[in-house]
């Protein structure tokens, strides 16, 4: 139980929304390889945000994911085309981990403010949440399209205290992403890192490591 925090925000590609339908949707277009496929895709939609944040040449996450997903298809020998008309808006549908409603229920039922803190377009995050349920269930939903970085970049992180006007320390963050609970670290908020199941570590850059948590014990770690 920390009795600090004042406000839990959440990743929500692969955090709040479940990743593995992904495999489903791009098995339309590479028959018996729709799992490789939907890796190598995420795999390059995250490698390109941070070669831009990086490089300083900025496309938002709906032309990214756009652009990963030709480049994905290119290099596994499936038609640009054909995929993007079947799959183009994949990230738009995908559902709500099963875990998430009980937890938002108990945090908010302890006062807490909620958020997302995402890459996202601010319409790719409308749409996904809508889609999911969630479309009522934040405070405040921020898009890395606000300071035209991408996570782990600190400007990132920072728009979680700039819109509560809490500061960093009173702040919990939630992510099953190694490199996303890193970066949420070293900017100095509180995280709780939703591990994959079996054993592993966050990056190793200097930043203080995360708790490591589970959807169940996340409302007694964050609530006041």
């Amino acid at each position: 139980m920390n009795r600090a925090v004042r406000a839990v925000f959440f990743d929500l590609y692969g955090t709040l929304l479940d990743l593995a339908p992904l495999a489903v949707v791009c098995e339309e277009v590479a028959p018996g390889r729709g799992e490789s496929f939907a890796r190598a895709w995420r795999a390059e939609q995250l490698r390109l945000t941070w070669l831009r944040t990086i490089i300083g040449a900025w496309a938002d996450f709906q032309s990214v994911t756009s652009d990963a997903l030709v480049w994905t298809a290119r290099g596994t020998g499936v038609d640009p085309s054909r995929a993007s008309s079947v799959v183009a808006d994949a990230f738009d549908r995908l559902p709500v981990r099963s875990e998430v409603q009980t937890t938002l229920d108990e945090l908010r039922g302890a006062g807490l403010v909620l958020g997302v803190l995402s890459n996202g377009t601010a319409g790719m995050l409308d749409r996904a949440l809508a889609n999911a349920g969630l479309g009522d269930a934040f405070d405040h939903v921020l898009s890395a399209d606000e300071v035209q970085r991408y996570k782990p970049h600190p400007a990132v992180y920072a728009l979680a205290p700039a819109a509560t006007g809490h500061p960093p320390s009173s702040i919990g963050f939630a992510t099953t992403n190694d490199w996303d609970a890193a970066g949420a670290c070293a900017f100095g908020l509180l995280v709780a890192w939703l591990r994959p199941s079996g054993p592993g570590e966050t990056p190793s850059v200097g930043a203080p490591e995360p708790a490591t948590s589970t959807w169940a014990d996340l409302p007694r770690f964050f609530a006041p």
